[in-house]
């Protein structure tokens, strides 16, 4: 082999290397860009829920419980409690959704997320008036429309059960 022939492969190899870095630099590109939209998807739902916390006040389960037991004696204002409260549950979704999608792992579940804030007959209506017409609800409106409206009552009957009516306990304290 001559000194052309050899330079002419080394040539060749080089522009190959060239060419597979540049794929593989693109391909890296691509993965932190998305890496990159789940982490300001998360900083915006994480603000967001930061904004329905502080609009929901200090008695936000008390709410939530009567939107389950007495839902049609909600005033205006626990409406709104309500509102907030499940706009953060569904972007609460949404966002480990979002990180999953993009390969993190993602340690709640989210099918139990959407039992324990969409499993009451007020919250399931909710949603459905909230849902009809936006877009940005589609990937979990199946999931969230097949939950059971009972679910919440129905497991809190079990957990009561469980207990009995005479398990009742109290703290001990020395004196």
């Amino acid at each position: 082999m001559n000194a052309d022939t050899v330079n002419r492969w080394l040539t060749l190899g080089a522009n190959v290397g060239v060419v597979i870095g540049l794929i593989l630099l693109a391909v890296q590109i691509d993965q932190e860009s998305d890496l990159a939209k789940a982490q300001l998807f998360n900083d915006h739902t994480n603000s967001r829920r930061e904004w329905n916390q502080a609009m929901m006040g200090e008695n936000a389960m008390e709410v939530v419980a009567k939107s389950i037991e007495n839902p049609q004696e909600l005033t205006l204002a626990e409406l709104h409690i309500m509102d907030m409260y499940l706009i953060g549950a569904l972007n609460e979704v949404r966002r480990l959704e979002v990180l999953k999608d993009a390969g993190l792992e993602v340690d709640a579940s989210i099918e139990g997320l959407q039992y324990f804030y969409f499993g009451s007959n007020f919250a399931k209506a909710w949603y459905a008036q909230y849902s009809s017409g936006w877009s940005e609800t589609l990937a979990v409106d199946d999931k969230i429309s097949a939950v059971n409206g009972d679910w919440v009552v129905s497991f809190f009957g079990g957990v009561m059960e469980r207990i009995g009516p005479s398990s009742g306990q109290r703290i001990a304290i020395s004196q």
